[in-house]
């Protein structure tokens, strides 16, 4: 791998570092959730033993979070 040398404007580079900076800080003080902690309808019903019909109106009743919509609907059970 050959290595290069790039001439880089210092106030530009200062002024990317700076908001590189901010959004670490953004993403350190905010709640993500893992992938994993949202399921599918039919995992969802897996682990709860029991219909996903069940799940679908939990989600309807606001007994469980749900996001997204058809197919891609996900449940998040914690």
């Amino acid at each position: 791998m050959t290595q290069q040398l790039i001439a880089v404007d210092a106030g530009a580079l200062s002024d990317l570092i700076d908001r590189l900076t901010k959004i670490e800080t953004l993403l350190a003080s905010a709640e993500l959730s893992r992938r994993e902690d949202w399921l599918s309808i039919p995992e969802a019903a897996r682990i709860l033993k029991c219909d996903p019909s069940t799940i679908r109106r939990k989600i309807n009743s606001g007994e469980l979070k749900a996001s997204g919509s058809g197919k891609t609907r996900r449940v998040k059970l914690s």
